[in-house]
């Protein structure tokens, strides 16, 4: 338990200028930013699959290569995702929304965790999260009514997601558990 808090400690720090930083983007730029990740991850797609290509053409010297339909596969994944860009953008919303449903549970169960402390306040967390599983479940309801407002929303609450960590590393960062 103990090096896991310590695992979580040491990366708070960049945790949480990212979670800012990617928050206060989704705020002012839904579109831009709900557009780039799926490119990148078509990006990904298509190195991940070019790399197994390349593998597949140094190891074919042995006879059958396994590379090849894994190659193939994102390639083919990489194309699905292209054409079919504006109906996952429109469905990010509810994977965010799960996220925030996940991430929620987390900080309840920490919260819940800290009780046994007598000087942490354990309250701000269980409320942070119950409003984070809230925001979660909404985006999961309404992910293509108005995905881009709640897209918003994921930003703001990203923001403050940051800022929660950012706080949480400098009030625990000399804390051992």
């Amino acid at each position: 338990m103990t090096s896991m808090f310590k695992s979580i400690q040491r990366h708070a720090l960049l945790r949480s200028i990212a979670y800012i930083l990617l928050g206060i983007a989704i705020f002012l730029e839904p579109n831009k930013v709900s557009q780039t990740i799926l490119y990148l991850i078509v990006g990904y797609n298509v190195v991940m699959g070019v790399f197994n290509l390349i593998s597949s053409i140094k190891n074919k010297q042995n006879g059958y290569s396994s590379s090849t339909p894994v190659a193939i596969f994102y390639f083919i994944f990489a194309l699905i995702l292209f054409l079919f860009a504006k109906p996952l953008v429109a469905s990010l919303p509810f994977f965010l929304g799960l996220m925030c449903v996940i991430g929620g549970g987390v900080r309840l169960s920490q919260s819940l965790g800290l009780r046994q402390y007598v000087n942490v306040n354990w309250l701000p967390m269980f409320i942070y999260g119950a409003i984070t599983i809230g925001a979660g479940v909404l985006l999961m309801v309404f992910p293509f009514s108005s995905a881009m407002m709640f897209f918003r929303f994921f930003g703001v609450v990203l923001t403050l997601a940051g800022i929660s960590e950012l706080v949480a590393f400098i009030r625990f960062r000399n804390f051992d558990m």
